[in-house]
């Protein structure tokens, strides 16, 4: 996963066996499915995305020049 979309919009899904929940990035999610929703991030508004296509997607309408 050496790509520039995984290093820059890319947050891996963690499990915190300590306090029990799925995170990504400080976000923490009691369930994989909801963590999974909010996997991708738009680097310009900050939007978290299930997919790369919803993402690039939304970077097409509404971030293009």
């Amino acid at each position: 996963m050496s790509s520039i979309k995984y290093r820059i919009n890319h947050n891996p899904v963690t499990y915190d066996h300590r306090t029990r929940t799925y995170k990504v990035g400080k976000h923490a999610f009691e369930s994989y499915q909801d963590a999974k929703s909010k996997q991708w991030q738009c680097e310009k508004c900050r939007r978290a995305f299930a997919s790369f296509k919803e993402l690039r997607s939304h970077k097409t309408n509404n971030h293009s020049y």
